[in-house]
């Protein structure tokens, strides 16, 4: 659908969501930052966000005026943070769907960033290039009820995958539900609907208690269409169904015990067609892609007045997904002798399915104690993790005559089908971590904290014939390592309002299937021809990150600021080439591509949110909150000396809230996005047969956006909740999407944000 046909369809929601707005002069309030807001992924224990030494963001998954439905959503106000987004056809062999392709944190995203749901490690990222991805796109946040975002490497607490950071969602618990509202029976129905996707959600929840026994149910669906880009070039069709649910029950025999059980199911289905691949020979494509995963946690919780065994959780999980795709793609191909005799072209249905599988059982014994040594009392936390999964990637392919149907091969530029482009591989991962919080002095003025992570991981790999279909003789590379990982971290309260923190991290991130494996190869079709080759000698990457913060929290205003910097070695450069992938190549010497370590690379940077209640300052003001947000960061390859592209450009996001004591609210939002002036122009995925022009990267320029939401409660039971963004309808685009892309395609604006779009939710609650 054309975007001015959105913006005409949607007037009178545009209404709607600005109609509270003509009171705001009269009055005006919104949400501090809350210091106290409690966070388990920072520390794994149960800690308000003022007592722990860490950069860590808690977000309400169900705030009215920053609704979240998307990961896209998590990054849209938090600095230093990002969702790099997959976009169909981008590729030099287009085989992907329009999905969250992973999250950035700190200008690290893909597998460097551990995304976890009640403590259950999720997914890889799969990817080779931008040609064939298998994005992080597992999730439904109506399920949950927070996300945390853990800045900085959490190794020491999660192991490898969590160099870069922590996302983890949280599923609500039907006892603290309940206990909260003091009632027995609790019940919720919403529907949504978001015009830049054509979007419609409808979500109905409930959770009862009778005696010990508690549960809560949550069901979605959710179905709409490709995002509509601001421009003249229309994004390729699709259109998906989401359809996901979580059932939680809780059965507390005694006071301090806690069985619970969770089941968890997500089904996403999406259907695609690529016009933009249309050429004169290629007469188009389409595609389906089935995104399921299921998960069931048994969990024990035990809580008692002994020093030694406070809190003590324990955790069996098992969890299945999978990916699966199809393609179907009508072109001509040459027959008959080259050029220059005259070319003859025949029609060609080729069809490819693939199938990505991870599922795995994990398991983990936490203890938290409390003991006292030296006049001091320590608050110790110490346990097991465990976990083994097993992943595939399958593919097959076959050709069809075009005109009679009949079956002709399953061959494709040199690679015959069927074939595995990872062997099959089994991650094992066992751990013990320990950590430790102590008072350096009678005052508590000072919290120091320790803590140290025993790790083995363990990836084991399956030579077939199937995999031999593309490596070519070459055996797969399995890997094998222990790692330790520990974290320093000190606490200065300066004053009951103002508190500072330093904190240190090793970090590690242990080479993945797809690093040491992965195949693709091309040895028939020109311009370029290509191949991939496993490293052996692939070596884990190594970080070391340090934290300088404070937070206050004084009449009038609260904020946070925080300084880091980050050091790695032996950075792990996925599939880069040998040699100059530019210069001319034949089947008898292609490209090769080979992960291979960085030597040397760094990140840092500086963040800093701050939220004034401007009522303190002004009585007319009472209820008004202006919130700021700012997040710069710089990154270097510092073997190359060249930037780091997964960078995320400055970003300033400021806003203006009021609430009129709980009966309406409104929040004005302007977010900046400055210009990515540090890009490494070389690193792009076009191909290039060395003739003029040279391909080079695309570069957005900055951009500032205006958004509208609001809120109404029509009784305690009934709410309406709006929004408009992108308010001055700006053309524009996200550099972590665009950050692969040459300057010289004709259909950027395919890649381009939406323009002016409203959402628009009702909520019942009983």
């Amino acid at each position: 659908m054309p975007a001015t046909s959105t913006k005409h369809s949607f007037a009178a929601l545009l209404a709607v969501a600005l109609a509270p707005m003509c009171s705001l002069a009269q009055t005006g309030s919104g949400t501090a930052i809350q210091l106290d807001e409690i966070t388990v992924s920072a520390t794994r224990i149960a800690q308000p966000i003022s007592d722990v030494p860490a950069s860590v963001t808690v977000i309400r998954l169900n705030d009215f005026l920053e609704p979240v439905t998307s990961l896209r959503d998590l990054g849209r106000s938090e600095p230093g943070v990002s969702t790099p987004a997959a976009f169909g056809a981008t590729g030099n062999a287009p085989r992907n769907f329009p999905a969250p392709r992973s999250f950035n944190i700190r200008g690290l995203d893909g597998n460097r960033v551990l995304i976890q749901v009640d403590g259950v490690r999720q997914p890889e990222q799969f990817t080779f290039g931008n040609a064939q991805l298998i994005g992080r796109d597992y999730f439904e946040p109506s399920l949950y009820r927070t996300a945390e975002i853990l800045k900085g490497s959490a190794s020491a607490l999660y192991g490898s995958d969590a160099v870069g950071g922590v996302l983890s969602f949280i599923s609500p618990s039907p006892s603290s539900l309940l206990a909260d509202s003091k009632r027995d029976l609790l019940g919720g129905l919403s529907s949504s609907y978001a015009s830049a996707t054509n979007e419609w959600t409808h979500t109905g929840s409930a959770a009862a208690r009778s005696g010990n026994l508690a549960a809560v149910a949550t069901a979605t669906h959710r179905s709409g269409h490709e995002a509509e880009p601001n421009g003249n070039y229309p994004a390729d069709p699709s259109n998906f169904k989401i359809d996901a649910g979580l059932f939680r029950a809780d059965f507390t025999p005694a006071a301090g015990r806690l069985f619970f059980l969770t089941a968890e199911t997500y089904t996403k289905t999406t259907h695609a067609s690529f016009p933009s691949l249309i050429t004169s020979t290629f007469a188009g494509q389409t595609g389906r892609q089935r995104i399921t995963r299921d998960r069931a946690t048994l969990g024990h919780d035990f809580v008692s007045s002994s020093g030694y065994f406070r809190n003590v959780q324990t955790r069996l999980s098992w969890q299945d997904a999978k990916v699966r795709e199809s393609y179907d793609t009508k072109q001509s191909i040459p027959a008959g002798p080259p050029p220059p005799a005259p070319q003859i072209f025949v029609p060609r249905l080729r069809v490819r399915d693939s199938d990505f599988r991870n599922r795995g059982l994990s398991g983990s014994v936490q203890v938290e104690s409390a003991a006292p040594v030296g006049g001091s009392t320590h608050r110790v936390l110490w346990g097991l993790d465990g976990s083994k999964t097993k992943q595939s990637r399958y593919e097959d392919f076959s050709q069809f005559d075009g005109a009679t149907g009949a079956f002709l091969n399953k061959v494709f530029v040199g690679e015959n089908f069927p074939l595995k482009r990872i062997p099959d591989g089994e991650v094992s991962r066992y751990a013990f971590f320990a950590q430790d919080e102590f008072r350096l002095d009678a005052a508590q003025h000072y919290v120091a904290t320790w803590g140290l992570r025993a790790d083995h991981y363990r990836l084991g790999v399956t030579d077939d014939a199937l995999y031999q279909n593309l490596a070519k003789g070459t055996a797969p590379v399995g890997f094998s390592q222990w790692a330790l990982a520990p974290k320093l971290g000190l606490l200065w309260r300066v004053s009951p309002q103002e508190t500072f923190f330093a904190r240190y991290h090793r970090g590690f991130r242990n080479p993945t299937n797809e690093d040491l494996n992965g195949s693709i190869v091309n040895l028939t079709t020109p311009p370029v021809f290509y191949r991939t080759k496993p490293n052996p000698s692939l070596k884990a990457e190594i970080s070391d990150s340090f934290d300088l913060g404070m937070r206050a929290r004084r009449p009038g205003v609260t904020y946070v600021m925080s300084v880091f910097y980050n050091a790695y070695s032996d950075f792990i450069d996925t599939f880069s080439p040998t040699r100059d992938p530019q210069l001319p190549s034949s089947p008898a010497d292609p490209v090769v591509y080979q992960s291979k370590n960085v030597s040397r690379a760094r990140i840092y940077g500086a963040e800093a949110t701050v939220d004034l209640q401007l009522g303190h300052y002004e009585k007319a003001l009472a209820g008004t909150t202006w919130s700021n947000s700012l997040a710069w960061s710089r990154g270097d390859n510092l073997q190359a000396g060249r930037p780091l592209n997964s960078i995320e450009p400055p970003k300033w996001v400021s806003a203006l809230s009021f609430s009129a004591s709980d009966r309406w609210g409104v929040r004005v939002t302007a977010t900046t996005h400055a210009h990515q002036n540090r890009a490494d122009k070389a690193a792009i995925l076009a191909l290039w047969d060395g003739r003029p022009p040279a391909p080079t990267q695309f570069v957005p320029g900055g951009v500032t956006l205006l958004d509208v939401s609001t809120y109404v409660n029509f009784s305690k039971n009934l709410r309406l909740s709006a929004g408009v963004y992108n308010l001055t309808d700006r053309r524009y685009w996200n550099w972590q999407d665009v950050r692969e892309l040459d300057a010289g395609r004709p259909d950027l604006s395919r890649f381009a944000q939406p323009g002016l779009n409203t959402r628009i939710t009702l909520t019942l609650s009983f």
